[in-house]
């Protein structure tokens, strides 16, 4: 995995963590994750791990939502 992928991965960790303090449910997690994805990458290509966001958002929830950084409002 390249930086860019890695950085990219973190951030949609972060954005799982806050979804998930801000209380919404898995399901809802993944589908706006999935459409960020989406909008993110419109023009540029496809995201290379995007099927890795079941498992960034299954890991966030099993773990209680607590991210490797600082909280994000």
């Amino acid at each position: 995995m390249n930086k860019r992928d890695e950085i990219y991965r973190e951030e949609l960790e972060d954005r799982a963590c806050l979804l998930y303090r801000l209380g919404y449910p898995a399901k809802a997690t993944k589908a706006r994750l999935r459409a960020n994805v989406a909008w993110d990458f419109e023009m540029h290509g496809k995201f290379r791990h995007e099927k890795d966001i079941d498992k960034i958002v299954d890991a966030v929830y099993r773990r209680g939502g607590g991210g490797s950084g600082a909280p994000s409002v």
